[in-house]
């Protein structure tokens, strides 16, 4: 919500998952080459007669709702193995959400009452799991303190069971004061209060922006969790809130429900000002320096009234300026819909010293944009005429994040020739560099030329970059999936020295301007819930002046669950080509090494991201509630070592990623952390399609007992026709372009690998009704299609859809916690789990 590090892409993120799967909590191939779905029988085959029912689990007769079987349609694919290949699509109906298909809304209800007949027979462990993983989320959660232009702090802030988090305002005296004392409750005042946005928690902010001079914030709204935002301007001297009588020391309001009723404004209070910006996707607001303006994204609008249940494709995107004080329809278009390349998606940054603007355009989730830079000290980007644009990088061929600049010479991280990153300067020449034209995307010419400031290091990630007190550099490198901070010069990119060289886990917040003498760090792990550490400089000093101060400023402490309780160790694995992966192991003390413990098995694996050590109050609890193991694997796919990493786990690679999954399964139960046919699969989006890719394909050798396949993209033929899925295509290809992408991913899709020949353990789909991320549809066509072959299962297949909520961003904690006990409840419970009598402490 407010500042935190830098994404190596500002896009990537946002076409993807905001923190994938933990937000509800953000490859050898093994299935048969025949076509799965092929002409002839498809009659579920039957279980072995002495294969056991999971517990409170019968198939006879066969519990599963009916769903319709549309034998008329089918798609025809190019294939290059085979020429063309029809595949048959019986569950196309289900792709129209129920919202708009009586049918589809009663198949839905019909998994819905299934799901929870038999989460019915899960007490009393449910309850009991429910409020241990309520008790572990009831703690403060502060963000690190954000010095704006108006000489105020701003942080967010969680008693702990709040639907949503608010932002408090402190000013400087107060927040030097509060420096050591490591106080639970909030300092200084609440400026906006995001519960006030619904009765219900399903209405949350997406962005905040402050502008330059700290004189106005610039919000997006979503509702129901949907992608789509709704822009609002208010100053900071009028805060959203109620009066202060109506609020405890920790911010909680002391109102009911029916009191509250008549405060509640899903647009943030009467005090804001008129502005109102809509058909906002997959965009932030930039300000511009003079408080006159700022710069969004929109998407043409949406087919359906019902913002977030459509699967239109998301293409045609412009970047638009707004004045303030100006209804929307006055606003300057500054860059008109790519007619060349439809999905391109456009956002923005200022420059420190408001002279220029940036601006990145990507096509897709690779790390690859084109950059222009845009003067501003001439007619501004509010001209209706031709703008003179500066080309950095014409083609998608690497990225360069701003950093920052200095007159005319700009540093850019980036990932030109240099898989881990590194950090490089240019320097441009407006007068003699700049074209006019009303269609940047039309430039054409040469890239700029780039010189190293920091070199890349072949043997650490540099995952972001941050000036501070003009001439410092605050750098961030991943060394084998664990942070590390140095501070280095600007101009000579001279490392300074290591700082917080205690610090184990992740830094997953730096509060600093380019103007400041100090910085807030904030930074966790698996055991540790987080800790905010502020550091001083003297003002002005040199760039190599070390650090003057540093101060614990706050340390997070979660009551049921203590650090010292618990074992949390990185292992390295080896996967089916003999790659080294690795994997984090955490467990309470308790655990015997023995095979007896069951287990989490959480990864990811795709777009870049990596998956770092972070605390998960649901994960947490339910490890310590049944004496279990917590494991994170780094598939391939991800970010954790860079380009190549990446590059390991996509397109024509991406059964890489299953086999280190199915891999990490293997070793934690003959390496004896983990009990054969105990563990449970677990990741969300690109890693729900992994878990259930790895639920189709594994074997009795690699021990899984269940899958959890959250908000999963599970139809890869059809992912690139719907909302933002085209942009998917850069880690998985297109199947209708490109015949052997299509033969690639027909053998691992999951919705076209289901396999009726085999036992499947329990499973899982979760998915959201609102989420125009990754359509609910994926998990529906999957669900109905397990249900179909396999009906004499032994082990329960459910669905599970969250109403009003959509891929995770946004999700009220009393949702997160609902849905965390209810997924470890229904495993549990068919795993013949045991749960403690004391799992809140060890």
């Amino acid at each position: 919500m407010l500042r935190t590090l830098p994404s190596r892409s500002l896009v990537r993120r946002i076409y993807t998952s905001s923190s994938p799967a933990l937000t509800s909590l953000p490859r050898s191939f093994l299935p048969s080459i025949r076509p799965i779905l092929r002409s002839g029988s498809n009659a579920p085959a039957r279980m072995s007669s002495s294969t056991s029912n999971a517990p409170g689990w019968s198939t006879q007769p066969n519990p599963y709702p009916t769903a319709r079987r549309d034998g008329s349609t089918s798609l025809t694919y190019k294939s290059a193995a085979k020429g063309s290949v029809t595949v048959p699509e019986p569950y196309a109906w289900l792709e129209q959400p129920p919202s708009q298909s009586a049918e589809t809304k009663d198949w839905v209800l019909a998994q819905a009452k299934l799901t929870q007949n038999y989460l019915d027979g899960c007490q009393p462990d449910l309850d009991i799991l429910k409020s241990r993983i309520q008790k572990n989320f009831d703690f403060a959660r502060f963000s690190c303190p954000s010095l704006k232009g108006d000489g105020r702090y701003y942080y967010s802030y969680n008693s702990g069971l709040s639907p949503q988090s608010l932002i408090y305002t402190a000013s400087k005296q107060q927040v030097d004061a509060n420096a050591g004392k490591n106080q639970r409750d909030p300092i200084g005042d609440i400026f906006f209060d995001s519960n006030l946005l619904s009765a219900d928690g399903t209405v949350a902010l997406s962005f905040t922006t402050f502008s330059k001079s700290g004189k106005y914030m610039a919000y997006g709204i979503s509702k129901s969790g949907s992608d789509w935002t709704e822009i609002f301007v208010r100053e900071t001297a009028k805060p959203f809130k109620l009066d202060d009588k109506h609020y405890n020391s920790n911010g909680t309001i002391k109102l009911s429900k029916d009191e509250l009723a008549q405060y509640v404004d899903a647009t943030g209070g009467k005090d804001r000002l008129a502005d109102r910006i809509e058909n906002v996707k997959f965009s932030s607001a930039t300000f511009t320096h003079d408080d006159k303006g700022l710069l969004y994204q929109t998407f043409p609008s949406a087919s359906v009234s019902d913002k977030g249940t459509e699967t239109d494709a998301n293409k045609d995107a412009q970047l638009w300026y707004h004045r303030i004080g100006t209804p929307q329809s006055d606003d300057v278009l500054v860059v008109s819909k790519d007619t060349k390349v439809p999905e391109s998606m456009w956002s923005t940054n200022v420059t420190h010293d408001g002279n220029f603007l940036v601006l990145y355009n990507s096509k897709d989730t690779d790390t690859k944009e084109r950059i222009f830079v845009l003067p501003l000290h001439d007619k501004g980007v509010n001209a209706a005429d031709k703008l003179k644009w500066i080309p950095l990088a014409l083609s998608f061929k690497y990225v360069l994040n701003y950093v920052t600049s200095k007159g005319n010479r700009f540093y850019f991280m980036t990932n030109k020739d240099a898989p881990n990153y590194r950090l490089v300067s240019v320097d441009l020449d407006p007068a003699t560099q700049a074209h006019e034209t009303s269609n940047v995307w039309e430039l054409t010419g040469n890239d700029v030329e780039l010189r190293d400031v920091i070199a890349e290091d072949k043997d650490a990630l540099l995952s972001s970059v941050q000036v501070i007190d003009s001439n410092k550099l605050l750098v961030v490198y991943s060394r084998d999936v664990k942070d590390e901070l140095y501070q280095y010069e600007l101009e000579t990119g001279k490392r300074v020295e290591r700082l917080l060289p205690d610090l184990v886990g992740t830094i997953d917040q730096i509060a600093a301007r380019h103007e400041d003498d100090h910085a807030f760090v904030k930074f966790g792990s698996f055991v540790n819930p987080g800790q905010v550490v502020r550091l001083d400089w003297q003002a002005g000093s040199a760039p190599d002046a070390r650090k003057a101060k540093q101060t614990a400023y706050y340390d997070t402490q979660v009551e049921g669950i203590k650090a010292d309780d618990f074992v949390s160790e990185q292992v390295f694995i080896t996967s089916k080509d003999g790659t080294r992966v690795p994997m984090f192991v955490t467990h309470p003390k308790t655990v015997k090494k023995d095979g007896s413990a069951p287990a989490i098995l959480y990864f990811y694996g795709g777009f870049n991201i990596p998956i770092t050590p972070v605390f998960s109050p649901s994960m947490m609890s339910w490890i310590a509630s049944y004496n279990g193991v917590l494991a994170f694997v780094n598939c391939r796919g991800g970010g954790e070592y860079g380009d190549k990493w990446h590059e390991a786990g996509t397109l024509l690679n991406k059964q890489n990623v299953f086999d280190d999954a199915l891999s990490a399964a293997k070793y934690l139960h003959e390496s004896g952390y983990a009990a054969k046919g105990k563990i449970i699969l677990s990741g969300g989006s690109n890693g729900g399609l992994g878990v259930a890719a790895c639920i189709n394909q594994q074997q009795p050798e690699h021990g899984i007992g269940a899958g959890i396949a959250d908000v999963g993209v599970m139809d890869m033929l059809k992912f690139h026709t719907w909302t933002i899925g085209k942009a998917w295509c850069a880690d998985y290809g297109n199947p209708s372009e490109d015949p052997e992408i299509f033969d690639y991913v027909y053998k691992y899709s999951p919705l076209h690998n289901v396999d009726a020949n085999k036992v499947y353990p329990t499973t899982v789909l979760a998915c959201a009704d609102h989420d125009d991320r990754v359509v609910p549809a994926h998990s529906f066509k999957l669900m109905a299609e397990m249900q179909h072959k396999l009906a004499a299962n032994p082990n329960p297949l459910l669905l599970r859809v969250e109403i009003d909520a959509g891929h995770g961003a946004g999700k009220s904690t009393q949702k997160r916690i609902q849905e965390a006990a209810e997924k470890y409840a229904i495993v549990g419970r068919a795993l013949g789990l045991k749960i403690r009598e004391d799992g809140s402490r060890l």
